[in-house]
């Protein structure tokens, strides 16, 4: 009240005497004006003042609930939000030699092909040689491109992950959403056509299974399912949807950059987490 009051005073009123002539100062009230000067400052300094807010104690929530609230965070703001992870990543790379030799082999194979059928036959048929000369013919080309083409179609190069708006906030997301790996995560193998074209086969995670097919050359299969959905929406001239997938243990593809250590570019540690999760799956459906 004391304070409230000494705000409401007028603090000069003894200070200027109103009895005194125009602009003459009442001396005898001067030390008594001071010490209501500095109360004037404190009782101001009182009235502005904040009240220091105490931190308010939040409950420790388990990571499983932050990684929600976290995830509700991104998905609110997904159309304006600068992610930290890309939204495809690469998390499988055959090799680049393995890759480049594998295509030579495709194109030289479909040339020698070529070569025996539309240039050797026709001038054994021209000049009348026996009929099983030229299917012999015919054979030496057809044998090792059919040879090839059912040996390594399966062969897979690259493998994409496609991630949600939750998993590419940050890396400690990112890698909470790999080690729970929801099945309708989709992914992306990428397969060489005859002509050593890539072929890119997109589905879910939960739809890949272990097997040992084409004497070990084929070690995970495509649910049938999916790929009559997948074929139903390819024209009638597009090649079938593969089920059929040959993964190669290979080594972290780097690319050096210029005056700078090698950057890795692959996150394989994804891909070693998810074989682990199908092999897992599959081991439990067997199971049951």
């Amino acid at each position: 009240m004391f304070s409230l009051r000494l705000c409401s005073k007028k603090p000069f009123s003894t200070f200027i005497s109103t009895s005194s002539p125009p602009r003459l100062i009442n001396w005898q009230h001067l030390p008594r004006t001071r010490h209501l000067r500095q109360l004037e400052d404190r009782c101001l300094q009182r009235c502005y003042a904040q009240v220091a807010k105490k931190p308010i104690s939040k409950p420790t929530l388990s990571p499983a609930e932050q990684a929600k609230q976290q995830a509700k965070a991104a998905a609110a703001t997904a159309g304006s939000k600068h992610y930290e992870v890309a939204e495809r990543l690469l998390i499988y790379h055959a090799g680049t030699g393995r890759i480049t030799f594998l295509a030579m082999v495709k194109v030289t194979t479909l040339f020698l092909g070529a070569f025996f059928t539309f240039i050797v036959v026709p001038g054994y048929v021209k000049a009348e040689k026996p009929e099983w000369e030229t299917l012999g013919v015919a054979l030496c080309g057809l044998i090792p491109l059919f040879f090839v083409a059912y040996t390594t179609s399966p062969f897979v190069s690259h493998i994409y992950i496609h991630l949600p708006p939750v998993a590419r906030v940050s890396r400690p997301v990112l890698e909470r959403f790999i080690h729970a790996l929801p099945p309708s995560t989709e992914f992306t193998l990428t397969t060489m056509s005859a002509i050593a074209k890539p072929r890119y086969s997109t589905m879910q995670v939960g739809h890949l299974r272990p097997a040992k097919r084409r004497f070990g050359i084929v070690n995970y299969v495509r649910d049938a399912e999916g790929a009559i959905a997948e074929n139903e929406t390819r024209k009638w001239y597009n090649l079938r949807a593969m089920t059929k997938f040959g993964v190669q243990e290979a080594g972290v593809e780097k690319k050096k950059l210029k005056g700078k250590k090698g950057k890795d570019l692959t996150e394989a540690w994804i891909w070693d987490v998810a074989k682990s999760k199908i092999e897992k799956r599959a081991v439990t459906e067997k199971a049951a």
